[in-house]
């Protein structure tokens, strides 16, 4: 997989853009029914005419399969759209309201209004998915919008830019590319409103810094997300959801199974039906198996290893995979067993692994 290098955006930049979007907010916040709906439908006719590029894209940066990003990245996008389409008229619609004893004489209605400039820092786990989903509310509300997309899937960004570049004009929708300078550049600014989606720890910076301007945020942060599986449960049933839930997309997921707590009684066999599974999904050398992407980068690829390691050093045990490749930042799917609370695994979102308490 090519690495490109991060080019961080250009303060004049950011700031001409963000002025145009200002100066054209109400403009863009007037628009009706039909104006927005024909964004959405540009939109979606891009998604379609780009899907070749967007399976490119997202298999230079870490090789996901195309029919993954059929499932994973392409179809939420369009059904995004179809389903603002159909409720549009709606949501842009005033609804009418009792009016209590003590303002008799005036009436109630509830009217949704644009926020005005917002901001969408989208992550590099679903980079379309991701950037395009918070972009179809943004645009059916009739807001300006800035996109940050991230660094760490370089290929992708790029075509996102590319996508958007040709169907809205930069006093509209842009993107802008760049790593962390750029990020906080862009935050320093008085949006409206801030859509972030990645990890809690820059959550809280985003929050922070929307804070010194009042501005409004929607924080979509990943977590622990435990699974529990009883004396009770079909194994075979649960293996089969746990090993797909947790290995798409390489397990780098926020909602993907962290962790299973599960009955003693029943875990020797849970570990030999995920065991099962794991081969039927990715088969007996998943390194080879074009079905399984890989992490996204080194740094990541190494963070992973060294919890692994960390777990290791209080006793946990590896039951399946464990293989890790620095060439191509290959981890194979891997559970452990007896992992302490204390350990890094139980500590920090892992984005990948499997882990049975």
């Amino acid at each position: 997989m090519e690495v490109l290098e991060v080019i961080e955006a250009n303060t004049a930049e950011i700031e001409s853009i963000y002025e145009l979007q200002k100066k054209n907010q109400f403009s863009v916040g007037n628009t009706n029914v039909s104006a927005r709906k024909a964004k959405l439908i540009r939109l979606h006719d891009a998604i379609i005419k780009y899907k070749p590029e967007i399976r490119e894209a997202l298999y230079n940066d870490f090789g996901k399969h195309p029919s993954e990003v059929d499932l994973t990245e392409i179809y939420p996008i369009t059904s995004e759209i179809n389903h603002a389409k159909r409720r549009l008229k709606k949501w842009l619609g005033s609804n009418r309201k009792k009016t209590p004893i003590a303002l008799f004489g005036a009436s109630s209605r509830i009217k949704y209004e644009p926020k005005g400039v917002v901001l969408i820092i989208s992550p590099w786990n679903f980079p379309f998915n991701l950037t395009f989903g918070p972009l179809v509310s943004a645009i059916a509300a009739g807001n300006c919008i800035m996109i940050k997309p991230s660094e760490m899937t370089p290929h992708s960004s790029g075509l996102i830019k590319k996508i958007i570049s040709e169907i809205f004009d930069e006093d509209e929708v842009a993107v802008v590319e760049g790593g962390v300078e750029t990020s906080e550049k862009l935050l320093s600014l008085p949006f409206n409103h801030i859509f972030f989606t990645g990890s809690p720890a820059v959550g809280k910076k985003v929050m922070s810094a929307a804070s010194k301007h009042l501005t409004s945020v929607t924080l979509e942060l990943g977590g622990k997300s435990p699974t529990i599986v009883d004396e009770t449960a079909n194994l075979k049933l649960v293996a089969k959801r746990i090993a797909w839930g947790k290995f798409l997309n390489t397990g780098q997921v926020c909602i993907a199974p962290d962790y299973v707590l599960v009955h003693e009684s029943v875990q020797e066999a849970l570990v030999l039906e995920l065991q099962k599974r794991v081969g039927m999904l990715y088969s007996e050398e998943p390194a080879k198996n074009t079905s399984y992407a890989r992490i996204v980068n080194k740094k990541h690829h190494n963070r992973l290893t060294q919890l692994i390691e960390d777990a290791i050093s209080k006793d946990a045990r590896i039951v399946v995979g464990g293989e890790s490749r620095d060439k191509d930042n290959y981890i194979s799917p891997t559970i452990l067993t007896n992992v302490e609370g204390d350990a890094s695994l139980m500590q920090e979102e892992i984005f990948i692994l499997c882990h049975c308490s």
